[in-house]
C-alpha cells in the first residue's frame, strides 16, 4: 500500500505542467550553469567504480573525485567536501560485492587525499604517506571479506561489511578524515579510524601532534576519562564502563594509548574514540568522551581547539 502510494505522488509530481515560459528560463539556467562549471573547474574529475555480483569478489576498484557528466555533475559534485587550500578529498573507488549463496555483502568507500602546500603545489610526501595509510588499511578490510567469503559454507556465511568515510574536522590548523566501519554478522561491531593532517606544517600527525613536547597529555586526559565514565554510570545504571570493576580488574581501564583515536569536534574540543568493546560491553557500540578544555589548555599547541 506505501509503495502504491509514493508510486501515485511520482506520477502526480512527474505530470505536474511547466508553462512554457517557465520551462524556457530553466533551460537556459542549466545551460548556463554548465559552461561555468567547465570554466570554473580546477581539476579533472573521474569516476572509476567496480562491482561484482556473486561469489567471491576478485580485484575491485574505487574513487578520486565522484563526479558524471550532464545532469549528474550537481549532484556528484555536491557530495565533495570542501577541505580548503591545503587538502582535498575525493572517493576514489567504491568496492561492492554481493554473494547471494551465503547472504555475504560488502561495500566499502575508499577516498584519496591531495594535500598542497601554501603555494598550491602538492605535498608529495604527506599525500603518498596518508593514501599508503589508507589504502592498506582498506585492502586489509577486504582482504578479510574475501577470506571470510572464501571460507563460509553455502548458506552458512550471513555477513556484510560496510565502510564510509566523512571529513570530520577543517580548521585553521587541522584536517581531519574518519572512517566508520560496520560489521554485521549476529549482531552489529562498529570501528573507528581517524586520519589528521596538521595545516602548518602539511604532516600527518597523531594525539601526541596535538600538545607540547613533554606534555603529559596521556595522564591528564585517562584521569578525566575515568571521572566522565563514573559519573555517566552514576546519572544512568543502563550505562557500564570497564573502570574500578574488583571482579574484572583485567578489562579496567588504565590509561588511553600514544596513538589513541581522537578527533576535534565541531566545537573545538577534543574528542577520545574508542571502538566497541575496548573500555565497555559491545552494547554500548563505539563510544567517546569530550575533554574540557580547561584541563588541557596548557598542554595543547596553539590553534588545535577552541
Amino acid at each position: 500500500m506505501r509503495d502504491k502510494k509514493l508510486e501515485e505522488m511520482r506520477q502526480d509530481y512527474e505530470n505536474i505542467k511547466i508553462p512554457a515560459e517557465l520551462r524556457q528560463r530553466v533551460e537556459a539556467g542549466i545551460r548556463q550553469a554548465k559552461e561555468e562549471t567547465k570554466m570554473k573547474k580546477r581539476s579533472k574529475v573521474i569516476v572509476y567504480t567496480g562491482r561484482v555480483a556473486g561469489g567471491v569478489a576478485a580485484a575491485m576498484v574505487m574513487i578520486t573525485v565522484m563526479a558524471n557528466s550532464g545532469a549528474a555533475i550537481a549532484h556528484a559534485m555536491a557530495k565533495i567536501p570542501v577541505i580548503g587550500a591545503i587538502a582535498e578529498v575525493v572517493t576514489f573507488r567504491e568496492y561492492e560485492s554481493t554473494d547471494n549463496n551465503n547472504n555475504m555483502g560488502a561495500d566499502i568507500k575508499i577516498p584519496e587525499v591531495s594535500v598542497k602546500n601554501e603555494d598550491g603545489t602538492v605535498n608529495e610526501e604527506t599525500t603518498q604517506k596518508i593514501n599508503k595509510s589508507i589504502q592498506e588499511y582498506t585492502d586489509e578490510i577486504i582482504a578479510q571479506y574475501e577470506a571470510d567469503v572464501k571460507a563460509a559454507g553455502e548458506g552458512e556465511g550471513h555477513m556484510n561489511v560496510e565502510l564510509d568515510y566523512s571529513v570530520i574536522t577543517d580548521s585553521d590548523r587541522l584536517f581531519s578524515i574518519r572512517f566508520d566501519q560496520l560489521l554485521v554478522m549476529a549482531s552489529g561491531t562498529q570501528m573507528v579510524k581517524i586520519y589528521h593532517i596538521d595545516k602548518q606544517t602539511g604532516e600527518m600527525i597523531g594525539l601526541d601532534g596535538l600538545f607540547k613536547d613533554g606534555a603529559d597529555y596521556i595522564t591528564v586526559l585517562s584521569e578525566n576519562i575515568k571521572e566522565q565514565m563514573k559519573e555517566r554510570m552514576a546519572a544512568d545504571e543502563s550505562l557500564v564502563y570497564w573502570v574500578d570493576n574488583e571482579d574484572m580488574s583485567e578489562w579496567n581501564f588504565e590509561s588511553i594509548k600514544e596513538d589513541n583515536t581522537f578527533y576535534v569536534n565541531e566545537n573545538g574540543k577534543l574528542t577520545i574514540v574508542f571502538d566497541e568493546y575496548e573500555v565497555a560491553p559491545g552494547y554500548m557500540g563505539s563510544v567517546e568522551f569530550e575533554i574540557p578544555t580547561e584541563i588541557i589548555q596548557d598542554l595543547v599547541q596553539e590553534g588545535f581547539l577552541k
